[in-house]
């Protein structure tokens, strides 16, 4: 295997990882956003109301400006963070609403 194959499949790899990562966060976030929601709405009210005003808290992560996941939006998002996106915000408000979660 010369230089260059063995750098793609690195690359490869890399690419392979960090979907695999974006996936499992998105699917996470969703199962936290709808079972707060469930949460709430056995909670005492006091309580529930509490919870559902701060439904989204906690989900971002602090690594998105990590320079590797710049270059992985970068190259092969189109610019476009994943995990910060119209499709995904819209899907993640629904379950704040009680909609079943379903695969993204």
């Amino acid at each position: 295997m010369t230089c260059d194959e063995s750098c793609l499949a690195c690359k490869a790899e890399y690419i392979w990882f960090i979907d695999s990562l974006v996936n499992d966060i998105r699917h996470l976030e969703s199962k936290v956003v709808y079972l707060r929601y469930t949460l709430s709405k056995n909670l005492p009210e006091y309580d529930g109301e509490r919870l559902m005003a701060d439904i989204f808290s906690d989900l971002s992560a602090p690594h998105w400006d990590h320079p590797v996941y710049q270059q992985y939006i970068k190259e092969f998002c189109d610019g476009t963070n994943p995990l910060d996106n119209g499709d995904l915000s819209k899907y993640l408000r629904k379950l704040k609403r009680g909609k079943e979660p379903s695969n993204l």
